[in-house]
């Protein structure tokens, strides 16, 4: 009886201590520094805390199983990370630490699948505007795999308008990246920020990207008007006057374009932020008639 006490003792006196050594693996990989008392020491560093949950059966017992994994994410260790989770059940916790090994490993596809299915879209976030930057097609496929992902995971309208928004943005530097398809590519955005707009009429930067989109694609008429409700919305909108001033002049209302951006200048004079007067970001054709305008 004594020697079965013993053992267990033993087994969880390794505990304790592998415990605690990916506990320190993990404040040295997330801060740089020591986040355990000065009795810690700085030795519990390296490869041995795996080694010893590996020869003391430890890594059998799921939660340290998980914390294990944990700890080889930190280091960015992303084989031993998906090795030591594919043995352990489903669960929210295990599938997102799955998507972050993913991530590490440059599956990004994979890494949103996971996500989405852990409903963590903060992780979710950062790999689609990481790969929107460096290849926005790639970024648009799996950004709308994500989408029907969340709905099939009930997810909130908020999330799903932000995700939506995500995509109009992508699709829309795609359209710079890629002039050949610009007209395809600003559709695709319009499409995506009037989803987007539909889950969320009143949130600002929807109705603005949503406006934006619409200059670009010719809709002027609808362009202005989603400007004029976004300076409802946000009545000193510097970005909303600023749009409807853009607006009234390609559509040939000078006096309306003039006034608009006065009222663009004069709230952005009290918030100290300049204005974008001559039509950046959009067509010749476009900042030409607004040249015509605002001179």
């Amino acid at each position: 009886m004594s020697s079965v006490r013993g053992s267990l003792l033993a087994i969880a006196a390794a505990l304790v201590v592998v415990l605690a050594a990916l506990a320190q693996v993990s404040a040295d990989g997330l801060y740089g520094t020591i986040a355990l008392p000065g009795s810690v020491p700085r030795a519990l560093a390296g490869d041995w805390p795996f080694d010893l949950a590996a020869r003391s059966g430890l890594d059998r017992i799921p939660a340290v199983r998980l914390e294990l994994a944990r700890g080889a994410i930190v280091r960015d260790e992303p084989a031993r990370a998906a090795a030591l989770l594919a043995a352990l059940p489903d669960s929210s916790d295990v599938i997102d630490l799955r998507g972050r090994a993913a991530l590490l490993g440059n599956d990004t596809a994979t890494a949103l699948r996971d996500f989405a299915a852990a409903g963590d879209f903060i992780a979710a976030q950062a790999a689609i505007d990481a790969l929107g930057t460096q290849d926005p097609r790639a970024a648009l496929a799996l950004v709308r795999d994500f989408e029907a992902r969340l709905a099939q995971n009930d997810a909130s309208p908020e999330i799903s308008a932000e995700v939506e928004f995500r995509e109009g943005t992508i699709a829309a530097a795609a359209s710079l990246r890629y002039p050949a398809q610009a007209d395809y590519y600003q559709r695709a955005a319009l499409d995506a920020f009037a989803r987007a707009l539909e889950r969320a009429p009143n949130e600002e930067k929807y109705l603005l990207n949503y406006a934006g989109a619409a200059i670009r694609t010719g809709d002027v008429e609808a362009a202005k008007r989603t400007f004029v409700r976004a300076a409802e919305v946000v009545p000193d909108s510097v970005d909303a006057f600023t749009g409807i001033a853009s607006a009234a002049a390609v559509l040939g209302d000078c006096a309306a374009a003039r006034t608009a951006l006065a009222q663009a200048r004069r709230f952005a004079a009290e918030q100290h932020r300049t204005v974008n007067a001559g039509g950046f970001g959009y067509a010749p054709d476009i900042r030409a008639a607004i040249a015509r305008c605002n001179g």
